[in-house]
Formats: structure tokens, sequence, C-alpha cells
């Protein structure tokens, strides 16, 4: 494993991203909760809520549900940086799929979002739940997964055509990760 220096922060503890031996790439960190996507995301959050993602249907996507953005309510997904490759100098394409792991429980999930340039650790509301945690406060996203969030992600690994759903999402994943 080789740890790469970046300037991202979390709340509570510095994340650690590295490469792993296998050429995955590991990052340990929280999981703020991300709506966005989902049709009431401006609704079910007030403060970053959007309607849309950066991977969407007229950029590949094609989810099960017809709907132009991956929503955050029924597709677990993950956010990396904007800055991302120019840190890291390692590319990762809309669509790559990651195991995201809290303690014993893991799913899998794929890179749905680009946040901005400060910060990592980020995940829809679905693999928030899907994790063990409960972002809702007053019918409110408020709280994500505090650090201890691990993402082991495989470049490349993009595959749209089988990644349309949540069971789609879990199945891909664990073929890549046997």
């Amino acid at each position: 494993m080789r740890e790469i220096d970046h300037p991202w922060t979390s709340p509570t503890e510095r994340p650690v991203v590295a490469i792993l031996d296998n050429g995955h790439i590991y990052v340990l960190s929280d999981a703020a909760a991300d709506a966005d996507g989902a049709p009431n995301a401006d609704i079910i959050d007030r403060k970053h809520g959007q309607l849309h993602t950066s991977l969407r249907r007229s950029r590949g996507w094609l989810g099960l549900d017809g709907s132009e953005y991956v929503d955050a309510l029924t597709i677990p997904y993950f956010v990396l940086p904007g800055n991302w490759k120019s840190v890291t100098s390692i590319r990762c394409t809309l669509g790559d799929i990651a195991k995201l792991s809290v303690g014993e429980v893991s799913i899998f999930a794929i890179y749905a979002d680009v946040g901005g340039d400060d910060s990592t650790g980020e995940a829809s509301v679905r693999a928030i739940i899907e994790l063990g945690g409960s972002p809702w406060r007053n019918n409110q996203i408020r709280v994500g997964l505090d650090y201890g969030v691990t993402y082991e992600i495989i470049p490349g690994s993009a595959k749209l055509e089988v990644t349309r759903s949540f069971e789609e999402i879990q199945q891909y994943g664990s073929v890549m990760f046997q």
C-alpha cells in the first residue's frame, strides 16, 4: 500500500488515501450523506441538495427508473472530490465500482457524483442507510457516518449497462471483488 499526500479534510480526522498493491484505491474517511439526484433533493437537503448528479442519462447512465440523474434515495453511490485526478494522478471514471464498509457491513456502490475540492468522504442516502446509518432528522438530511468508512475503488471498472439498479450494483460488485 502506497499512501497519497492530499489536501482533503474530514470533520474529525484527516482522510487516508492510498493505492493498494492490487491497484485498487483505498480511502478511509467519513461518509457525509448526499441527497443529490433525488427528485426532492432540494427539499430534503435545503443546504446542499441538488436535483442533478454528474453521472446522468445523457452521459451514459442507464438507470432502470428512467430518470436523468442517479437517485440518491435508491442507488448506492459515492462522491469523489473535483480535483481527484490532479491530486492523485489516478483516473476514476463515473460509474466505477467500489466496496464501502463500516465495521463488518459492506455494500457496493458506483461513482456517480463529483464534489468540491476541499474534502472527501460522501455517499448517497441509500448507501448510508445500507451501511447501517440514519441520515434523517425531522425529514431532512442532516448526518452521515462518522470517520471509519472505507471505500475500496476499482479505477476503470465502470460498466453502466450492468449497474442500473441497487440489485445489479450489488451483483456486479460481488463479481468484481471476488
